[in-house]
């Protein structure tokens, strides 16, 4: 295989590489030759080109702004007059033209050429974007109990389909967001005003993530955890009731410490430190009444940092036991 020569790799010193990565089990060997494939299919690279594809990649953000932004202004201008229907009317345009868009661009991407990736990306914001504004129009449609469920779901939806299409990490976290908005859209109908029943239900969303991470099923592996463990500290954090909101915390340090043991991704080693962080001062200063004081909760977090830190470099030079599922 003949390495562009901007990489400054050897097709030997890239074999010799992967054969020290299946060696370690970090990879397989249908890893690996999916690692040369991809290589050998890379375009050469040209600046000229590269540049025509990144100013290409801006005029489509800036073109997909000032449809939203001028659609913003006029609705801004004209709620009022506009009516019901006339507002639904213009958010569906903008969902059309906007997924319309998004669309065409990733037809593109996938015929044979350069700048699939930066088509990809481009694709990915317009279908974002006509997520929201689809969310939008049957919220503005809708005038009965229920209205912000069915708004949230239709986001949902498209953002799902859009993040299929056209994967990326603004489409996933756009589609996490939608999740999490259903939920609470489902709260609110059913007048549950409680922050641990949303906690709750953020802790079942970093679970899912955590799991759809694992499984490979997100293009955007890192950005997937770190969703998953945003949703387990935030969901943690809310669910106050006694005691319980102390260990959901540890638990869900407990469980990222034991992921990062088995595939050294930081963000998991992070989301550790952070709830061991959180969870042990946090008990502490509740079984003491606040005897400890602003200063002793700040040395027991700071005793628990460097804790995590050490714990971290420990699992760090222990060997990896299993390779990446």
């Amino acid at each position: 295989m003949e390495m562009p020569d901007s990489t400054g790799l050897t097709a030997d010193r890239l074999d010799a590489a992967l054969d020290r990565l299946v060696d370690r089990g970090v990879l397989d060997r249908a890893q690996a030759g999916a690692v040369v494939a991809e290589l050998a299919g890379l375009p050469q690279s040209s600046r000229p080109g590269g540049l025509r594809r990144l100013f290409g990649e801006i005029a489509g953000y800036l073109g997909a702004s000032f449809v939203v932004g001028a659609t913003l202004l006029f609705l801004g201008e004209e709620w009022e007059a506009l009516g019901r229907a006339g507002r639904f009317s213009i958010l569906a345009a903008m969902a059309v033209i906007l997924g319309g868009g998004g669309l065409a661009v990733r037809w593109r991407a996938t015929l044979p050429g350069p700048g699939d990736n930066v088509r990809r990306r481009l694709a990915s914001t317009l279908l974002t974007g006509a997520a929201a504004a689809a969310s939008f129009a049957a919220y503005v449609i809708l005038e009965r109990t229920g209205q912000a469920l069915v708004a949230s779901v239709t986001g949902l939806v498209v953002m799902i389909v859009g993040y299929l299409l056209a994967r990326s990490a603004l489409g996933q976290l756009g589609t996490a967001v939608a999740a999490l908005a259903v939920y609470a859209a489902l709260l609110d109908l059913l007048n549950v005003e409680q922050l641990a029943a949303l906690g709750a239900g953020m802790l079942a969303l970093g679970a899912l993530w955590a799991a759809l991470a694992w499984r490979r099923l997100l293009t955007e592996h890192r950005f997937g955890l770190a969703i998953a463990v945003t949703f387990g500290l935030v969901g943690a954090q809310l669910v106050v009731a006694d005691f319980l909101g102390y260990v959901l915390t540890a638990l869900v340090a407990a469980i990222c410490f034991t992921a990062y043991a088995k595939i050294r991704e930081w963000v998991v080693l992070a989301g550790g430190v952070v709830g061991a962080t959180l969870a042990v001062p946090e008990f502490l200063y509740d079984v003491t009444d606040g005897s400890l004081g602003a200063s002793g909760v700040m040395l027991v977090a700071g005793v628990t940092l460097l804790a995590g830190s050490l714990t971290g470099l420990r699992i760090r030079r222990t060997p990896d036991p299993s390779p990446v599922p």
